[in-house]
């Protein structure tokens, strides 16, 4: 069963996602990314440039991201030490993801809040964020200038990436929480990288904190002009600022959205069944996708309890089994995110086209020896025979009792070839093998 991302997912991630897709230039700045970026060209860079963390060279590090890796279900990613006075961690790449811890981030923070760090540049990857990251990291460092982008084009962009980052830390955070199990490393995170160092623990009060971020959150909710402020304060951030994100986490560890999640999580490390699984997908998601590929994905989510259902709905451009809907227990009135009993009626209603167009598609076309007119000196055997053997199915004999004598040399002899609705054809043209070809003879009357 592979890991379901919307277990952990913000609702701003994805909104803030959606609206970053929909900017008009974000194709064209997407376009000029993978034209000038190189995967291969960081990986190089970082083994160059920094120290690679194994079981051979910082151990208990390598051994911490291992061990959270299984636990989400990912490939252990590479992890990089970089000499940084500024603490911090970060992941980048595509393909093949890594992690970069500062040399800041291990003298500022005590050694038990390392696997919460790592937990949540996991849950990046867990969130399929990587790429998008990626690019807006080099975006918002300024990597794109040189491209030929107008500002127009870019700086909406770049406006956007920022927000979006900022919401998927928050999903991030959620992954680290369910990792560590509740949300006290996290928050303690928050207070070291607001202020406390390394050295101060005896006088946090966490408490003191939440009042803090509670505080702060009051201010800038209710307050139209306080919010602005904020906006235009923090708006060139790619981060949360550490009190929303410790107000975040306490809330959502408080609500019955967690309380799934985290039966969820357990029951992922069990490797048994959950009861309830987290909505991924919309009515139209698994359009253009087959019933049988789309059955597999949710399948592998978790669900149990799939139906296919063909339709013979007209669909425009759509190929035959290519989903047209998809349904929840009979219904589309659903949301993406919502959780839902692991074993729901998820109807997945394709396309097969009429029966009668089936058998024209399934028909065989075979190419006509001759035209209409050779057959006009043949008899009615010579041709059926003819027919037959090129593999027609379909040869109807029709005499017509218009000769009093059998010697009489026109008997047997062909009046006409009808090939479907026509009696004039041409040598090779092509004739599905189930059409109906009639034959009309000259025959002896019965009365002579």
């Amino acid at each position: 069963m592979a890991m379901n991302q919307y277990v952990f997912l913000h609702e701003t991630d994805k909104a803030a996602l959606d609206a970053l897709k929909a900017i008009p230039g974000f194709s064209q700045v997407t376009k000029a990314f993978m034209n000038s970026w190189s995967e291969k060209l960081m990986h190089m860079e970082n083994m160059a440039s920094y120290i690679r963390i194994s079981e051979k060279q910082l151990p208990k590090y390598y051994e911490m991201l291992k061990e959270i890796s299984k636990k989400l279900g990912i490939e252990t990613p590479d992890l990089f030490l970089k000499l940084d006075v500024v603490p911090n961690a970060y992941t980048s790449g595509d393909t093949k993801p890594f992690i970069v811890m500062t040399s800041a981030l291990l003298e500022t923070l005590p050694e038990e809040l390392i696997p919460t760090v790592l937990a949540h540049e996991c849950g990046h990857i867990v969130c399929h964020h990587v790429l998008y990251r990626t690019m807006g990291s080099m975006i918002l460092s300024g990597a794109l200038t040189m491209m030929p982008l107008s500002a127009a084009v870019i700086y909406p962009v770049m406006a956007a990436f920022r927000k979006w980052m900022r919401c998927s830390e928050l999903s991030a955070d959620r992954v680290a929480v369910l990792c560590d199990g509740s949300s006290d490393h996290l928050i303690e995170l928050c207070m070291r990288f607001a202020g406390f160092t390394k050295n101060i623990s005896g006088e946090m009060n966490v408490e003191a904190f939440m009042e803090q971020a509670e505080e702060y959150n009051r201010l800038t909710q209710k307050n139209v002009l306080n919010k602005t402020l904020e906006q235009m304060r923090f708006s060139q951030l790619s981060h949360p600022i550490h009190a929303v994100r410790a107000y975040e986490c306490r809330n959502w560890t408080q609500s019955n959205e967690f309380i799934l999640a985290k039966e969820y999580f357990d029951s992922y490390q069990q490797r048994i069944a959950p009861s309830k699984l987290p909505v991924s997908f919309q009515k139209k998601s698994f359009s253009g996708k087959s019933a049988i590929e789309a059955g597999s994905i949710l399948k592998e989510l978790g669900f149990s309890n799939i139906r296919r259902e063909a339709s013979t709905q007209n669909a425009l451009f759509m190929k035959e089994n290519d989903v047209i809907e998809t349904l929840v227990n009979g219904s589309g009135d659903y949301k993406e995110g919502e959780w839902i009993d692991a074993d729901a009626l998820i109807t997945l209603k394709y396309y097969r086209k009429p029966a009668a167009q089936e058998k024209k598609n399934q028909a065989k076309f075979i190419r006509l020896m001759h035209s209409d007119d050779y057959y006009s000196e043949k008899t009615y055997e010579e041709a059926a025979a003819e027919f037959r053997n090129a593999g027609f199915k379909n040869i109807i004999l029709r005499p017509v009792c218009d000769l009093s004598d059998s010697d009489d040399v026109r008997c047997s002899r062909i009046i006409a070839v009808r090939i479907g609705e026509n009696t004039s054809f041409r040598k090779s043209e092509l004739v599905a093998d189930d059409v109906e070809i009639i034959i009309s003879y000259h025959a002896v009357s019965e009365n002579s």
